[in-house]
């Protein structure tokens, strides 16, 4: 089972069952999973005011799946959840399960699609993985997806995310984007990597930056690669919120071959105040990288 975590909401699912469709939209979403042939796994959240009638609720759905042509539907249980089960016109099965998440202020609904026989023992088993994981003691919260084991500030807007065949990054901003976090995994290095580490870090600085400070430390088999650069000219901001800065931190991973890197662009000092915690990202159970 491989473990999944996206909007504050944790689950594990079967090895084979990849991320193919995803929502930023905290309030409302859902995320898509399928396997080499099909989507196999929905999750979807719905931010609610509060508990609601679960029964009254269930009963209404079952009856607008009748109505949307949902065939033999009836009600089921599984691992403590509440659901609805049915076929669909293709023969599918499907079973629908729901949850309201108090600490997250959300319902949520996780739909199995079944081509052949229903696998109970996998709806078991991903239900009893599926909650909610609160931020840390530190402010910051955990997201897992395409390879990325990250942790980042709580409060923060997903700007972006992109899962290529080679790349897998998710950008984080702040504070109406006066700060912005980033978090990246590469792979097919032999391809495109002719250079150092340090130095194609060097080359990653966001244009309008100049270095100031690098170095190099060994970890459990790792070297990474940490920077500081500044804002080489000033703006007017830059004079009441300080001179931006920016710091990142890359390494290979010699376990999976993978080039991982972490970046925090802020106003200076803001990085070091303790209203915003160092962010971290983990390639290997031997090595988890903060900055």
């Amino acid at each position: 089972m491989q473990s999944w975590v996206w909007r504050h909401v944790h689950i594990s699912l079967p090895d084979d069952w990849e991320l193919l469709q995803f929502t930023r939209n905290p309030a409302l979403g859902r995320c898509a999973f399928a396997d080499r042939y099909q989507f196999r796994f929905e999750l979807c959240w719905r931010e609610v005011p509060g508990a609601p009638d679960f029964a009254r609720m269930l009963t209404d759905y079952q009856a607008r799946l009748d109505e949307d042509g949902l065939k033999d539907t009836r009600r089921i249980q599984c691992a403590g959840w509440q659901g609805v089960s049915g076929v669909l016109p293709d023969r599918r099965t499907t079973c629908r399960y729901g949850a309201h998440l108090a600490d997250l202020g959300c319902l949520i609904e996780a739909v199995f699609l079944w081509p052949k026989d229903r696998r109970s023992d996998i709806e078991s088993a991903v239900l009893e993985s599926l909650h909610s994981e609160a931020p840390t003691a530190e402010g910051l919260v955990h997201w897992q997806a395409f390879g990325l084991d990250l942790h980042t500030m709580r409060g923060g807007h997903l700007e972006y995310c992109r899962a290529d065949p080679g790349l897998a990054e998710l950008g984080f901003s702040f504070g109406r984007r006066r700060v912005w976090e980033r978090f990246s995994r590469h792979g097919l290095l032999a391809q495109w990597l002719t250079v150092p580490v340090p130095e194609w870090q060097r080359r990653a600085i966001p244009k309008g930056f100049r270095m100031l400070q690098s170095r190099q430390e060994d970890r459990h088999g790792h070297s990474i690669a940490r920077l500081r650069a500044e804002r080489s000219s000033p703006r007017l901001a830059d004079f009441w919120q300080g001179r931006r800065e920016y710091r990142a931190a890359a390494w290979r991973c010699p376990h999976d071959g993978r080039l991982y890197q972490v970046s925090r662009e802020a106003p200076r000092g803001r990085g070091v105040d303790p209203e915003w915690p160092p962010l971290r990202l983990r390639c290997c159970a031997d090595l988890e990288v903060s900055l």
